[in-house]
């Protein structure tokens, strides 16, 4: 929905100037020439900022802002009569701004566009400090996100297997942790592991413990997470990536509720929640014959999809305050937002990493920033720290598939061929990174 604007003069070259301007900014504008229309409008309709002339006639334009002021309609005043004390009044009012007549269109589009980026950002601390509690790390009001707090809240106090599908960056562990924390196991632990990310041989141990003497080096027994997180939530992360063995056993832990340690004969008994986390498509997998289909439908007794970003741009401004909020305290910076013209470019971009590239860009825009605003060029630092898309790029001819390859191609050129920087700069795993190089079938030189 565009921003409403009502713009109150007595002057019809001012009105039309007004009115042309930001009606091709993309603002839906009304205009009227005297201030008991001006009234009647506010109080009929609902606009997001009045420009408001202070010499008209029938209500002068301080009796009209004090209406405005009621109303909490934002209001930029207008005069031919720019004194300071003028300007201290109103602003003393509760105007915004103020323009001086004659004003230029870039005058214009610059108070507009600063009282509406003050909306925004004062919008989102709103939302961030309303937000329910559980949800603290889940960011968005977009439909899907609210579909996915509605889910959660209907799941999380069952003790239902969970599998939870989404592109990498998309937030899996938050949405798992915030089902842990809606539930009634949430005073007991809550216990991550990723499973793509340690050994076949040391993943058993790790999920089922051992025995004095199971193998070299176990001079001890040890515990596993399965038991660490007794009466609590275990979340198993990549799940697809578990070997076909270890598909087998953790299928027996579901079934049975029985752990056996790595060496042991002896069963024990277990009380937890497992969910379950890919960026595949588990069903796809099951049917291929990569994952068990039996352990498919026991972990998928209830599937979350989560959106990627491209698919809940509107949530991006909010996410962005939210990031600037946390990395403020991180690193003692005063940072209020980002510039109108950073923030389009942000809502332009496809976000093949998605939410955790946000993150990522952020908080090197948050390190680099001298001032209190982040511009357009603190986001992509020239092409050095971050190569972006050109604008040609992203046209409407192109996929969204040709634009995330075209992307991995230029930041994989950009890192050299080295995958784990590149890897690291798009926000994404390293096997994530492979699996997408491999499905897009891009060439790569200098591999590494």
């Amino acid at each position: 929905m565009p921003y409403k604007i009502l713009v109150a003069d007595d002057e019809p070259d001012t009105l039309d100037l007004c009115s042309k301007i930001l009606k091709r900014e993309g603002f839906e504008v009304s205009t009227v020439k005297d201030g008991i229309e001006a009234i009647k409008m506010i109080e009929k309709e609902p606009f997001d900022l009045l420009l408001l002339d202070i010499r008209m006639p029938g209500k002068n334009g301080m009796e009209v802002l004090d209406v405005a002021t009621t109303n909490s309609l934002d209001t930029i005043m207008i005069t031919a009569y720019a004194t300071v004390g003028t300007a201290v009044e109103a602003m003393k009012k509760g105007a915004k701004d103020y323009l001086t007549k004659p004003f230029t269109s870039v005058e214009l589009r610059s108070v507009v566009e600063k009282v509406f980026f003050q909306q925004r950002v004062l919008d989102t601390k709103r939302y961030l400090e309303k937000r329910p509690p559980g949800f603290s790390g889940l960011v968005g009001e977009s439909p899907p996100m609210q579909k996915l707090y509605e889910l959660i809240e209907r799941i999380a106090d069952t003790d239902v297997n969970i599998l939870i599908e989404g592109e990498s960056g998309t937030g899996k562990e938050l949405v798992a942790r915030a089902i842990h924390q809606k539930s009634r196991r949430r005073e007991k632990p809550f216990i991550p592991i990723n499973c793509g990310s340690i050994p076949e041989s040391l993943l058993e141990s790790e999920l089922f413990g051992h025995t004095k003497g199971a193998f070299t080096g176990s001079v001890d027994s040890k515990p596993g997470l399965f038991e660490a997180a007794s009466e609590g939530s275990v979340f198993l992360d990549e799940i697809a990536e578990m070997s076909p063995a270890l598909q087998v056993k953790l299928l027996r832990v579901i079934q049975d509720k029985e752990i056996r340690r790595v060496g042991a004969i002896e069963l024990k008994r277990i009380n937890i929640r497992i969910i379950a986390a890919t960026n595949k498509e588990l069903s796809r997998e099951a049917f291929a014959g990569r994952f068990r289909e039996d352990l498919f439908y026991r972990l998928s007794v209830i599937s979350l999809r989560l959106p990627p970003l491209r698919e809940r741009k509107e949530d991006i401004p909010l996410l962005v305050h939210h990031f600037i909020d946390r990395f403020n305290i991180m690193y003692n910076k005063q940072i209020e937002g980002a510039a109108p013209q950073a923030m389009q470019q942000l809502l332009e971009y496809p976000w093949p990493g998605n939410v955790r590239e946000l993150e990522n860009m952020m908080e090197r825009a948050a390190i680099l920033v001298k001032g209190k605003i982040i511009l357009p060029r603190g986001l992509f630092m020239g092409g050095k720290g971050y190569p972006h898309l050109p604008p040609e790029a992203m046209g409407h001819y192109k996929s969204l598939e040709e634009m995330e390859k075209e992307h991995i191609e230029t930041v994989l050129k950009a890192a050299k061929g080295n995958r784990t920087v590149a890897a690291r700069i798009l926000g994404i795993g390293r096997r994530t990174l492979y699996d997408k190089i491999v499905a897009y079938g891009i060439k790569e030189s200098n591999e590494k």
